[in-house]
C-alpha cells in the first residue's frame, strides 16, 4: 500500500542570505513520526520553507492528502494564497492552519473556505491525533485545541495543553539533516527550545495567552542540540526561550555552550530573550558570554514607563533605581545594553513617553534605545475585541514591515501587519509626534550622532534630554527636503495611505530599514553638511563659537562613516575621558589641555551597503558606529 503524501509550509524571507530553521513544523514532525502508526499510513513528502512562487510549488506537488501551514504575520497572506490553490488543484486535500497568526475559534475557517482544519496554541500532540484522525482511529471532536469544519457546519474543541513534554528534537531526529540536503546554499540560523511558556501575562504579548507553566526540556535534549549545532559549524544560536536566566540550570546551558565553543570554535553569537527582573543570574550569565565573545547584548526592557499603561497590560517595570544600578555594573563589565520601549500602549500620552525616554537617559542608558511600533497580535489579549474597545485602540493595515528582510520585487504576495497608531489616550496626531521624537532620540543619542552636546548641556548646563531632542527635532524637519521631513512624510503616508513602516534605498543595499536606522545612514551620508546645520543650532545652547565647534569637532570626528575617517583629531581638551565619564553618568571636569587623538584602525569599506550592513545593522547593539577603544591620546599637535 502506497503512503499517504504530507506537505509541511514554514516559509519566510531570506535576510542577507541566511533563513531561520522551521522550528514548528520540525517539532511537529519530529513527534508525530516517532510513531509507527504515523510512520506506517504517512509519507513527509515535502518541506518547504522559502516564498516560492506559488504556481511552481503547486507543480511539484504529488497527490497530498494533508497540506500543514505553519502561519505568522510574515506568511500567512501567502500561505493563504497558496493553500487554496492547494484546495483548488486537490479538493481532497485537508488544510490545515496553525501558529501565532490564528486567533482562538473558527474565524479562520469562515474567512478561507479552503481551509479545513485550525490548530490552536501548542501543536505537537494536536497534530499527531489529527492524523490518527484522519486514517479513521478517533474522531475530530475528541481532539482538543481544534476548529474544524464539517460540511457547512463549523466546530471548535477546547484547547488544551498537553500532558505530554517528551517531544523530540528537530535537531536529532533528522528533520534538519534532511533540510540542509535538501538546501545545501542557504545558511540556515538554528532557534532551540530548553524550556516552554512564559509565567507573565502582558497584554500585547502571544505569550501571554498559554495559560500553560514553564516545562523544561531535559538538559540533555538541549546539550544534543547543541553538540548539533557545533557540529554542522552553525555560528550564529537564538532560543526562543521567553524568560531566560529564569532558572539556576540556565547557568549550567551557557557553561556548556561556552565549553563547546572553546572545544569546537561553534557556535560563534548567542541571541536570547532574558528573564524580565534581569537579576543577580543574568548578569552572571551575560558577564560569562561577553568574555567567551558570545554575547551581543543584553535587554533591560520597560515596553513603557507609564504606571497607568502598565496597569493596562498587566506588566510591572523593575525599580528605576535598580535599573540604573544594572546599567552602572553592566557599563563596568563592558557588556552592551539596549532597553525596549513599545509605541501605542493604552493609557501612554505623548507626554508620559517624552518624559519616559528621560527618566531612561537620565539613568543612563546610553548605550542603545529600540522603540517599537505595537503590533496588534490575534492571539494577544491586546488582539480580543473587548480589549479593543475597552481603550479605544485603532489600528492601521499596512504592508509588513521587517527591517533588514531582503523582499524582491517579483514577491507575488504582499503580507500585512497592523500597527496600533491611535489609543483613547493618544489620538493619530499625537501618535506621529511621539513617533518622531522617538525617531529623533535613536537616531541623534543612540547612534550618537549629537550624544557629546546632549550629554554636555545636560550635565553642565541642566538642559533636559527630552528639551534638546525635541529642538533638535523641529530644526531637523526645517529643513527642505530633509530625512526628517521623509519621515514624517512616511508616517502620514502610514495611516492615510498604508505605507510600510520601513524604507528601501539602492545606496544602503537591498534590505529593508526601520526608521531610525534610515535616518541616520542619510545623515552620515551627508555628514560635513549635517554637522554644519548643528553649529548653527548649537549656538542657541553654547554662545562661545571656537568650543562650540571643537565639541562638534570631535563628535564628528568618532562617528565611522568607512569612507576613509580622518585618523587624526587635535584639539585643546581631553574629550575622550571626559566622554566616557558621562556615558557612565558622571559629569567630571572637562581637562583643558592641548591633545591629540588618533584612530588606531580606521574603518575602511567599498560602499556605502557595506557600511550599512557592518555598522548599523550588524554593529548597532555594540556601539560599532562610533570610534571608541579605537581612539588612542598620543603625538603632537603639527
Amino acid at each position: 500500500m502506497s503512503k499517504k503524501h504530507i506537505y509541511l509550509f514554514q516559509p519566510t524571507y531570506l535576510s542577507a542570505g541566511t533563513l531561520n530553521m522551521p522550528y514548528a513544523i520540525g517539532a511537529l514532525a519530529s513527534y508525530a513520526w516517532q510513531f509507527p502508526d504515523i510512520t506506517g499510513e504517512y509519507e513527509l513528502t515535502g518541506i518547504f520553507v522559502l516564498r516560492e512562487n506559488t504556481d511552481k510549488v503547486l507543480s511539484s506537488l504529488d497527490e497530498p492528502f494533508l497540506a500543514g501551514f505553519s502561519c505568522y504575520m510574515w506568511n500567512m497572506e501567502y500561505n493563504k494564497a497558496l493553500a487554496a490553490k492547494i484546495k483548488e488543484r486537490f479538493p481532497a486535500c485537508t488544510v490545515l492552519f496553525g501558529g501565532p497568526q490564528i486567533a482562538p475559534g473558527s474565524g479562520v475557517l469562515r474567512e478561507c473556505p479552503y481551509v479545513d482544519v485550525l490548530i490552536h496554541g501548542e501543536g505537537e500532540v494536536p497534530f499527531l491525533r489529527l492524523l490518527r484522525a484522519l486514517k479513521g482511529d478517533l474522531p475530530l471532536s475528541e481532539i482538543g485545541s481544534l476548529s474544524f469544519r464539517d460540511g457547512d457546519a463549523l466546530f471548535d474543541t477546547p484547547e488544551v495543553t498537553a500532558k505530554e513534554f517528551d517531544f523530540p528534537s528537530p535537531f536529532r531526529s533528522g528533520f534538519y539533516d534532511r533540510l540542509l540536503s535538501e538546501h545545501p546554499d542557504i545558511e540556515f540560523v538554528p532557534v532551540i527550545e530548553t524550556n516552554r511558556g512564559c509565567p507573565n501575562r502582558c497584554a500585547y504579548c502571544s505569550w501571554a495567552t498559554s495559560g500553560a507553566k514553564v516545562r523544561l526540556f531535559p538538559l540533555e535534549r538541549v546539550y544534543a542540540d547543541l553538540e548539533w549545532i557545533a557540529r554542522h559549524r552553525m555560528e550564529f544560536l537564538g532560543v526562543a526561550d521567553a524568560n531566560f536566566g529564569m532558572f539556576p540550570r540556565d547557568e549550567q546551558i551557557v557553561d556548556y555552550l561556552i565549553d563547546l565553543n572553546a572545544r569546537t570554535g561553534y557556535p560563534k553569537k548567542f541571541q536570547v530573550s532574558y528573564a524580565k527582573d534581569s537579576g543577580e543570574r543574568v548578569f552572571r550569565i551575560t558577564e560569562k558570554l561577553n568574555r567567551a565573545g558570545l554575547c551581543k547584548a543584553v535587554t533591560l526592557s520597560f515596553q513603557t514607563m507609564s504606571e497607568t499603561a502598565q496597569a493596562n497590560i498587566g506588566r510591572a517595570n523593575i525599580g528605576l533605581d535598580y535599573y540604573r544600578e544594572l546599567l552602572r555594573r553592566y557599563t563596568a563589565a563592558g557588556i552592551p545594553t539596549y532597553t525596549e520601549l513599545i509605541l501605542g500602549m493604552p493609557g501612554e500620552t505623548e507626554e508620559t513617553f517624552r518624559d519616559g525616554v528621560e527618566e531612561l537617559l537620565e539613568k543612563g542608558q546610553h548605550g542603545s534605545l529600540l522603540v517599537h511600533l505595537c503590533e496588534w497580535l490575534p492571539l494577544s489579549e491586546m488582539g480580543r475585541p473587548e480589549y479593543l474597545k475597552k481603550y479605544g485602540i485603532g489600528y492601521t493595515k499596512i504592508p509588513l514591515s521587517q527591517p533588514h528582510a531582503e523582499i524582491g520585487e517579483t514577491d507575488e504576495v504582499r503580507e500585512y501587519s497592523r500597527i496600533i497608531t491611535s489609543t483613547a489616550s493618544m489620538d493619530e496626531a499625537a501618535w506621529k509626534r511621539t513617533a518622531l521624537f522617538s525617531f529623533a532620540v535613536s537616531c541623534f543619542h543612540h547612534l550618537g550622532l549629537m550624544q557629546l552636546p546632549a550629554l554636555y548641556l545636560y550635565f553642565e548646563k541642566g538642559v533636559r534630554y527630552a528639551d534638546f531632542y525635541g529642538a533638535l527635532l523641529s530644526e531637523e524637519l526645517a529643513v527642505p527636503g530633509g530625512v526628517f521631513g521623509m519621515l514624517l512624510q512616511r508616517l502620514d503616508d502610514l495611516i492615510e495611505k498604508h505605507a510600510a513602516a520601513v524604507f528601501f534605498d539602492d545606496r544602503f543595499g537591498n534590505v529593508a530599514w526601520g526608521f531610525e536606522e534610515y535616518a541616520f545612514l542619510c545623515t552620515v551620508y551627508e555628514k560635513e553638511a549635517f554637522y554644519a546645520r548643528m553649529d548653527a543650532f548649537l549656538a542657541r545652547f553654547i554662545p562661545e563659537e571656537a568650543f562650540r565647534r571643537e565639541l562638534l569637532r570631535f563628535q564628528s570626528f568618532v562617528v565611522k562613516t568607512g569612507r576613509g575617517d580622518a585618523g587624526r583629531f587635535a584639539g585643546t581638551a581631553a574629550w575622550k575621558p571626559y566622554l566616557t565619564s558621562l556615558l557612565g553618568n558622571e559629569a567630571r571636569p572637562l581637562e583643558r589641555r592641548p591633545v591629540v587623538y588618533e584612530i588606531e584602525r580606521p574603518y575602511v569599506c567599498p560602499d556605502w551597503a557595506t557600511y550599512a550592513r557592518e555598522i548599523v545593522w550588524y554593529g548597532r547593539r555594540g556601539g560599532k558606529y562610533l570610534y571608541t577603544s579605537e581612539l588612542r591620546e598620543g603625538g603632537t599637535d603639527d
